[in-house]
């Protein structure tokens, strides 16, 4: 099936390198080499479902369209830093489209708000509306609860109120 990305085309990052010989962990985490190093990415601002150590509904399809995406070209990596795991975090470009902000507007993760604000918010509300990937369940938990088996308002994403976590 063809399909188009939704956003725009956006300019990578003169200090964007080439990732080979990836594989893909799950919808927000990817193993590769960039320029000849192995490197542990955690994808930046977004928050996918999860695949381990528990499946979370929407988890292994979250994964298959990150890997369906990636297949579209050559993949790109821009770094932001590491997490506290000591991954890499950061950007994936695929022809220049952002996938990260994509994986968001396809409804297969979460705007990561803890840690980007309102960064893929557009995106995410686009993508709820739309009633895409993750969000034709009305019960979509944020994986951020899923992990730490939370059951609270904000666990559930409501357009009209904006959550931030808070541990």
């Amino acid at each position: 099936m063809k399909r188009l990305f939704f956003l725009c085309a956006l300019s990578i990052a003169s200090h964007a390198a080439p990732l080979t010989n990836y594989q893909i962990v799950d919808g927000d985490t990817v193993h590769g080499y960039v320029s000849g190093e192995y490197v542990e990415i955690r994808l930046q601002c977004i928050d996918a479902p999860e695949t381990y150590p528990r499946i979370q509904p929407y988890g292994p399809e979250a994964s298959q369209i990150l890997n369906s995406l990636l297949s579209n070209g050559s993949v790109d990596f821009q770094s932001t830093g590491r997490d506290q795991y000591g991954r890499e975090t950061g950007y994936l470009f695929v022809n220049g489209y952002n996938i990260n902000q994509e994986m968001v507007a396809r409804g297969a993760a979460w705007n990561y708000a803890y840690y980007c604000g309102d960064t893929f918010d557009t995106e995410q509300q686009f993508a709820y509306y739309s009633n895409l990937g993750l969000w034709k369940n009305s019960a979509a938990k944020d994986p951020y609860c899923f992990r730490k088996n939370l059951d609270h308002d904000y666990c559930y994403y409501n357009p009209e109120k904006k959550f931030i976590l808070d541990e």
